[in-house]
């Protein structure tokens, strides 16, 4: 989420130092641009350990790494979001409602049979491109069809009696 909107986080961290002049603890302030992607790094030059006998320091470098996420996968600048589905909205149609990561809901209307191989592309709601900023990539939504565990007789023949057979195709 955090990636996402974009943060400041402070990191301390302690160093070796030859010389009197420098603190051994420092903070430093991170500005986590949204959209960032895991493996982004920030250098602070000359920051981190003293070596030798002139004191040259050492380059700090932090690198960005992103938390699983309890709704999303992350894939580029695309967010993909699993549904799960009872088989008969799989097949008569359906709203589902994905919690975004700006705490808003947004409600996609899924009109089309949801077949094992389905995915739903929303344009625009995915991550913020760094590089492009007010662009964003897409929201991915792949189903889970939840088949039912039992069909009592009575269901069974109003399935057979429906034109359900008549209009499979490949």
């Amino acid at each position: 989420e955090e990636l996402y909107t974009g943060c400041t986080k402070k990191m301390k961290i302690t160093r070796k130092s030859v010389t009197a002049g420098r603190d051994a603890e420092k903070v430093f302030e991170l500005n986590i641009k949204p959209g960032w992607k895991a493996g982004t790094k920030l250098t602070f030059p000359n920051e981190g350990d003293e070596y030798g006998p002139t004191g040259q320091a050492q380059d700090i470098v932090f690198v960005v790494k992103e938390k699983p996420h309890e709704h999303f996968q992350r894939e580029g600048h695309d967010l993909v979001y699993k549904a799960k589905v009872p088989l008969v909205d799989a097949l008569t149609g359906f709203k589902v409602d994905v919690p975004m990561l700006d705490n808003r809901v947004l409600r996609v209307n899924v009109q089309d049979v949801v077949k094992p191989t389905y995915t739903k592309i929303v344009r625009g709601e995915g991550m913020p491109r760094a590089k492009e900023p007010g662009q964003k990539g897409d929201l991915v939504i792949t189903f889970d069809v939840v088949w039912p565990t039992r069909l009592d007789d009575n269901t069974k023949a109003q399935l057979k009696a429906s034109s359900l057979d008549e209009t499979v195709s490949e």
